[in-house]
């Protein structure tokens, strides 16, 4: 096997609903790793996300955009020496949150390795009949409790990705001389990005919410002590996030966050949830203060402040959910 093909992919595509973004590393001219971001809209429909059915409904249109937004075909030039972009690139395919099926499962032990955790994964999720497996990628990621916190030590977020839905993503891909060799969702990178850049040991510590709004949905998550207790992902509808800015979908958003904290409550009477993170376009200020002052939460943003505070983005790169989606599969 090639060297290449054993490292962790340097590229990242995400496909949305309203845009797919492209993210690759490249080095400044000190020598520091920086992040290339673009963003190329879609047309209406051509992206659906579901679980079960096609989501891609025009592979040939959605391959020029890609084309386009990779720069495949082009010739670029790294350290003096030409090198043609038509040549396979190994990548990290991120995926709308809609376009898997995702349960929470609560573990008393985890073992070490990973085929055994895996293994265990399964046999739970066929026992207790919470997701099917058949003909079904699975995706999963372990939130061990903080130490001394009483109950089960571990949970474990796993993802359902059907084999047909995902074969049209690859499709795609392959069909614009990418190669897909992870895959993802959406809101579970971003919060993983937040996580490193931007997370503190307190928070790990804290009862809170994490919303995010992309793809025109709602994929919130509940937080106690940094064990994950809830995950949920609901369609919203109607038009771009950018439609955030009107009250209708400001209502509805602020509805659904306080939904998913009654059911998560129930639950778990001894949650007390006094902090929440959100990550969205549109016009996440009046987002934030509808959450503080609906909700009674302490909001704090996950949004390209927190990266252009880092440093991590080169010099043009393209703002938006999309893209900070994109890094954050790196």
């Amino acid at each position: 096997m090639w060297e290449w093909a054993c490292k962790k992919p340097q590229r990242c595509l995400k496909v949305g609903i309203d845009a797919a973004a492209w993210v690759e590393t490249e080095l400044d001219w000190r020598g520091r790793k920086r992040y290339r971001c673009v963003v190329s809209p879609l047309q209406d429909g051509l992206v659906k996300p579901s679980p079960a059915e096609d989501n891609l409904s025009d592979i040939p249109a959605l391959e020029g955009r890609i084309r386009a937004l990779t720069g495949q075909g082009a010739e670029s030039h790294q350290r003096g020496h030409s090198v043609f972009s038509d040549l396979p690139r190994r990548i990290t395919l991120l995926l709308p949150d809609a376009a898997a099926r995702t349960v929470v499962l609560q573990l008393d032990q985890l073992p070490a390795d990973w085929e055994e955790r895996e293994a265990l994964i399964r046999w739970r999720l066929g026992q207790e009949q919470l997701l099917s497996l058949a003909g079904a990628k699975l995706v999963w990621q372990a939130f061990p409790a903080v130490s001394g916190h009483r109950g089960r030590a571990h949970t474990v977020l796993a993802v359902s990705i059907q084999e047909s839905v995902l074969q049209q993503y690859e499709s795609l891909c392959e069909s614009a001389g990418l190669i897909p060799h992870e895959v993802g969702i959406t809101s579970l990178r971003l919060f993983n990005l937040w996580r490193k850049v931007a997370g503190r040991l307190s928070r790990r510590k804290a009862d809170f919410l994490w919303a995010t709004v992309a793809d025109r949905a709602l994929t919130t998550m509940v937080f106690q002590q940094g064990r994950l207790l809830f995950y949920r992902c609901k369609l919203l509808g109607g038009e771009p996030a950018t439609s955030m800015a009107t009250a209708d979908p400001l209502d509805k958003v602020i509805e659904e966050c306080g939904a998913s904290l009654e059911v998560c409550q129930q639950r778990h009477p001894d949650l007390a949830v006094t902090d929440a993170v959100l990550c969205g376009d549109g016009e996440v200020a009046a987002f934030k203060a509808r959450v503080e002052t609906s909700l009674g939460l302490s909001v704090e943003r996950m949004d390209w402040g927190v990266i252009d505070a880092l440093g991590l983005a080169a010099r043009g790169s393209q703002r938006g959910v999309a893209s900070l989606a994109a890094m954050a599969g790196l």
